[in-house]
């Protein structure tokens, strides 16, 4: 069965290199959930064990990229990227613009229905969403999160993550807090 999400993202994203972008593993980073155990590079598929961090189940997948045509791909439609996966229940994923080059969106078929397999897609589009968010825009703040991204966050497993997150909201609250003290403390002191 196919579905579709809008990833709501302008279709100038497509025009960016997603070799560049995007390779398979930070694909598989990406997702919030899966510790990546072992992988393996045979031809141009990724195969890899990953072990889901919210329900602790291991289970192994090829990711493969590819952004050629297909017999059943969208009319009128060009590709961004096709994300073939093997033994997952999902097929592939299809990152597209639509017919008026507007807009992106994400096809994925799946062989059986599975509520948490779709909630499991939908988690890791989302992911991939909020990424390519990063690369609509050159600002200091988007150079910024794109070095954080690359070079922290996509290093560390989901456990980690969450950590180092908690901890600098923790940070970013005692900081204000001592400022709000030293600002408070200056101005009733004179």
């Amino acid at each position: 069965m196919e579905r579709f999400v809008d990833l709501a993202l302008p279709a100038t994203v497509s025009a960016l290199d997603p070799g560049r972008i995007l390779d398979a593993n930070k694909l598989l980073h990406l997702h919030p959930h899966w510790f990546v155990d072992q992988s393996e590079q045979r031809d141009n598929t990724l195969f890899v064990t990953l072990r889901d961090y919210a329900t602790d189940q291991e289970f192994s997948l090829g990711l493969h990229l590819d952004d050629s045509t297909a017999q059943d791909d969208p009319e009128d439609c060009e590709i961004f990227m096709r994300v073939t996966l093997f033994d997952f229940g999902i097929q592939e994923l299809l990152f597209f613009t639509t017919e008026d080059k507007t807009r992106l969106r994400v096809r994925y078929t799946d062989e059986v229905p599975d509520d948490a397999l779709e909630q499991d897609i939908l988690l890791w589009t989302r992911a991939i969403q909020e990424y390519l968010r990063l690369y609509t825009a050159t600002t200091p703040r988007t150079l910024f999160f794109r070095l954080l991204m690359n070079k922290v966050l996509l290093q560390m497993n989901p456990s980690q993550r969450k950590i180092s997150i908690m901890l600098t909201k923790i940070t970013v609250i005692e900081v204000l807090v001592i400022l709000i003290l030293v600002a408070g403390y200056a101005y009733f002191i004179k």
